[in-house]
């Protein structure tokens, strides 16, 4: 019995180097980080269909827009640096109802200062967010492009 042992540990021994290199990865379906990422996007995609367009609008701190995918442009911001919440803007929007989800985030800004969309309120027919400055010294001084995605 001890020759069968020791012929044993031997044998896993020599076989070590075999189990030091890593497990590839197995290219199928939900194996892969890129699948995970592929099947997130085919669920997103099939939320907002292609036929339903990006819907824009512009207001200082009020906006008309109707539709599940909008882009708010917000002009007239002067909010000032390290954090300050900026007026709260609303948004008129037939498609929120008061149990929406609603996702909002910067698209595009060329001013000074750093532009945060902040703290989106879904009501029925309309939602509140706020931009945020979290620049250190700049003020915002140009419009602010919001994307916000209605989820009901």
């Amino acid at each position: 019995m001890k020759r069968f042992l020791g012929l044993l540990a031997a044998l896993l021994f020599a076989a070590a180097p075999a189990f030091a290199a890593p497990v590839p990865y197995v290219n199928t379906p939900l194996d892969t980080p890129q699948a995970m990422i592929n099947t997130a996007l085919q669920g997103v995609n099939a939320a907002f269909p292609t036929t339903q367009s990006t819907v824009s609008c512009t207001g200082t701190t009020t906006a008309t827009c109707n539709g599940t995918r909008i882009a708010v442009s917000i002009t007239g911001l002067t909010t000032a640096a390290a954090g300050v919440l900026s007026a709260q803007v609303t948004v008129t929007d037939s498609s929120v109802t008061a149990n929406s989800q609603i996702v909002c985030f910067v698209n595009g800004y060329a001013g000074t200062g750093v532009p945060v969309s902040a703290l989106p309120v879904a009501g029925a027919g309309s939602f509140t967010f706020y931009v945020q400055n979290t620049a250190n010294a700049a003020a915002l001084n140009a419009t602010v492009v919001n994307t916000c995605l209605i989820y009901n």
